[in-house]
């Protein structure tokens, strides 16, 4: 079966793998033969609920090689459409932090120039940060929907990626000075974790 970058072809095996992709708002992936050409998700803490193009969060990043893709990305920057506030070309891709570089124009390349060639993950099971879901002064989820999950109460057994940002690096060994009980935590699980992946990696001499 042809790879369309979604997890393998129209096979058993492809179809499994699709099945286990975890999308953020269980949005469905992209029916085929359409091809996926990157992963991502984003960061609704630098945005107001209910901001029109949320940025990607540029702490994780899955994109099929493409020189063409490659090529366009280059094209954008160097010709520097961005407007302030309104961000890329004007079209509202910006506003918030990091939106000239990676977390802006990755949304403008997928969401506008490419639309429906990208997929957000779930970020309660990749690119984790221990972030809470609503506004601490409004209450208000911070993906702009009426509901909104706590991605700190997800069992780490089934997460597959963290970003330490809130959480800080975990040789660091951090205090985490300013953050409530369910962020601490959390964040000390992760910290575990990652301690008891390294020494896994010493004991087989990988380090």
């Amino acid at each position: 079966d042809d790879d369309d970058g979604g997890g393998g072809g129209e096979g058993k095996e492809g179809k499994e793998a699709r099945s286990r992709v975890q999308v953020m708002h269980d949005k469905p992936l992209p029916p085929k033969p359409k091809p996926i050409d990157a992963y991502f998700t984003r960061d609704y803490n630098m945005v107001n609920p209910g901001h029109k193009h949320v940025g990607v969060q540029g702490g994780f990043l899955i994109v099929k090689p493409n020189m063409d893709a490659f090529n366009e990305y280059v094209s954008i920057v160097l010709e520097g459409d961005f407007h302030q506030g309104s961000g890329w070309e004007g079209k509202g891709y910006g506003g918030y932090f990091g939106a000239q570089q990676i977390q802006g124009v990755c949304s403008y390349y997928y969401d506008y120039k490419h639309p429906g060639t990208a997929v957000e993950l779930d970020k309660c099971y990749y690119n984790v940060m221990a972030d809470g879901p609503r506004q601490e002064k409004t209450n208000r989820c911070r993906d702009g929907k009426d509901t909104c999950r706590d991605c700190r109460e997800m069992p780490v057994e089934e997460i597959y990626s963290v970003h330490f940002t809130l959480c800080s690096k975990p040789w660091h060994c951090p205090a985490w000075v300013g953050q409530n009980s369910v962020t601490k935590d959390i964040c000390a699980k992760f910290h575990g974790e990652w301690f008891r992946i390294r020494e896994d990696l010493e004991k087989d001499g990988a380090l």
